[in-house]
């Protein structure tokens, strides 16, 4: 039985065989364990103090102390510990006065072990359901400790988003212990550079430990030089509130987010990006800071990272003046023609006429410039193109697009990926009808290599004779169907035996009855027998 679930006894009377007697009852199969025994109240006192047991069975009429005067004693040193009284029937008013005063329970002599043992159980229940109570609490406590940095992250996301007055502030203030002086604040927005790119192969457990690190590094720095609380605001971002101590230190907040900036570089593979907020006064302009961070950390479209950017810093003018696309229409009918060089040319001429105004434009603006443009490319691809052919390439580019912290050049990288890509997409959607034919049999055929094809079958797939269709998948393919058939055979035999299936599993998935026959054909084309090609990959792994 674990010592949560035992209560320690002492017993205290001056009648050895009422104490022999106690002593050798069957406590252990209760779970009660007896400390200590003790002949007068004296001796007992010093014997609970020091033991300090959860229940004491203690006779009122004794030497040198007697009962009232121990109850007393005990109880406050321990209130918690548990007083039974013994008393004779002449000690009964007696009794019932020390129960008011705190004892627990009384029992009047003579008693039985039933007696007895009914009060201490009685009293081992209340015992055990107080110390639960106060195990329930320790571990409230705990986890109230443990809980305060999330409590310290959810209070100051709010005071960020929503004006709050100090008086209003004031007491969760102290009660989530905020070191921060509520005066003289300034709010910074962290951003890890192409996060997404770089972690795209890693384990969520990986990313998490990344994530960690970099949040340590930036609190470590930031502590070197100002009262700070910085914490994760997004999957790549983290928002950081400090006390402006330019009066009182040589680091102004600039400075302090360039050397979070160089700490980055140094310890880690990463780099971040920093925008850099206005001082405020009181705690209720925090949002202000906050909305200057965001608008400054937006800037970093003009860069490439690893830089630190202040609000107070960058061009603050009224309104954009509005920028013409004149290569806008050009580029939709290079689309259009399905030209994949002009449409690399006029891309190219765009980056370059909008990097020379750089120094002039709002973010926002220029990225919805490039929106405009592949929206547009994007609606043409979908007029020009089957759905299937062009869905895949629209959405590997939304994906990256809709990425956080991409610059100006990855903007420019990623719409040139989708218009040239697209461009060759509709040149190829354009053939003759006899070319879109023979690709239609070509994916007839790559359906169907485990099975018997006939230049018939396939030429009746495609509601052409036979004779003709032998002609015209010679024009546009440079080969027979015959050869064409092996030669996709054979590549997904590679294929199949790259990953580890066993010769003969692989003859018959690629059409071929005869394993013999099978590794003719493949040496014939590959210079080696399957078994050889096999074992270039699996060298641990012979045939069966």
């Amino acid at each position: 039985m674990s010592n949560h679930e035992t209560v320690s006894l002492c017993i205290i009377d001056d009648i050895k065989s009422v104490v022999d007697g106690l002593t050798t009852m069957n406590w252990e199969e209760q779970g009660i364990r007896v400390a200590g025994v003790s002949s007068n109240g004296e001796e007992g006192l010093k014997l609970i103090n020091g033991l300090r047991p959860d229940l004491v069975i203690t006779d009122i009429r004794m030497p040198r102390m007697n009962g009232l005067s121990l109850l007393r004693a005990v109880l406050e040193e321990n209130r918690s510990c548990k007083v039974i009284l013994i008393s004779g029937y002449a000690d009964f008013e007696y009794a019932k006065q020390a129960v008011q005063l705190g004892a627990f329970d009384f029992v009047v002599k003579p008693f039985s072990e039933e007696d007895i043992m009914s009060t201490v159980l009685r009293a081992k229940a209340v015992i055990m359901e107080e110390r639960s109570k106060r195990l329930s609490l320790r571990e409230m406590e705990n986890k109230l400790r443990e809980s305060m940095p999330v409590l310290r992250q959810e209070y100051f996301a709010l005071l960020v988003s929503h004006r709050t007055s100090w008086e209003e502030a004031s007491g969760r203030w102290d009660f989530l212990n905020i070191e921060l002086e509520p005066q003289g604040l300034v709010v910074m927005l962290i951003e890890i550079d192409r996060f997404q790119e770089q972690v795209t192969e890693l384990s969520i457990r990986e990313m998490e430990l990344i994530r960690f690190s970099l949040l340590n590094i930036m609190q470590e720095t930031l502590a070197d030089y100002a009262r700070s609380v910085v914490f994760r605001a997004h999957h790549d971002r983290y928002l950081a509130i400090l006390n402006d101590t330019c009066m009182s230190s040589p680091f102004s907040p600039i400075e302090i987010a360039e050397q979070c900036c160089r700490n980055i570089k140094r310890y880690t593979k990463f780099t971040v990006s920093v925008g850099v907020g206005g001082r405020v006064e009181e705690i209720s302009e925090l949002p202000d800071s906050c909305r200057q961070a965001q608008r400054a950390l937006s800037h970093h479209l003009f860069t490439e990272g690893n830089a630190a950017i202040m609000y107070d810093d960058i061009h603050q003018n009224g309104s954009q003046e509005p920028l013409v696309l004149e290569y806008k229409d050009e580029l939709l009918l290079a689309l259009r023609s399905g030209n994949v060089g002009r449409t690399g040319a006029i891309l190219s001429a765009i980056s370059e006429t909008l990097q020379s105004l750089v120094s002039r434009q709002n973010p926002d603006y220029l990225l919805s410039l490039y929106d405009e443009l592949a929206a547009s490319a994007i609606r043409t691809f979908y007029e020009m193109v089957p759905y299937p052919d062009i869905q895949p390439l629209i959405q590997r580019f939304r994906a990256v697009q809709g990425t956080a912290g991409l610059s100006l050049a990855s903007l420019q990288r990623q719409l040139l990926a989708l218009c040239t890509e697209g461009a060759g997409l509709v040149r190829r959607n354009c053939l003759s009808e006899g070319q879109r034919m023979i690709y239609e049999a070509m994916d007839y055929i790559k359906g169907r290599l485990s099975e018997e094809l006939t230049v018939g079958e396939c030429a009746a797939h495609v509601h052409l004779s036979a004779s003709y269709f032998s002609s015209l998948f010679k024009k546009v393919t440079g080969m027979t169907v015959t050869q064409y058939t092996t030669s996709e055979r054979i590549q997904k035999a590679k294929l199949l035996l790259v990953e580890g299936a066993q010769v003969q599993e692989v003859a018959a998935a690629v059409g071929y009855e005869e394993r013999r026959y099978f590794s003719e054909m493949f040496k014939k084309i590959t210079g080696q027998t399957p078994s050889e090609f096999r074992a270039g990959y699996h060298p641990d792994q012979p045939e069966a």
